[in-house]
């Protein structure tokens, strides 16, 4: 159970992160997933944190979003805009 909790307040805090990134650019969710060539509906419930993404689809993100993956967890993880 606690796993679980801690699973999806990551999964929630990657999602956030990547849409604060993504706004930022001035990319709406639409926009963003066309230009990463992501299903649009799966990309807006990757920033619910509503899907456990794998390392590929991360990287694909993070380079739509012109941003090394690394800095994507670490704003997650601070809360900081480094991305």
């Amino acid at each position: 159970m606690r796993d679980d909790v801690a699973m999806q307040e990551t999964l929630d805090t990657l999602g956030a992160a990547i849409r604060a990134a993504r706004k930022e650019r001035g990319f709406t969710q639409e926009g963003f997933a066309a230009h990463a060539g992501i299903d649009r509906s799966y990309f807006g419930a990757i920033e619910r944190g509503e899907f456990n993404i794998t390392i590929g689809t991360f990287t694909t993100i993070a380079a739509g979003l012109r941003v090394p993956a690394w800095a994507l967890l670490k704003r997650g993880a601070a809360g900081e805009p480094d991305a």
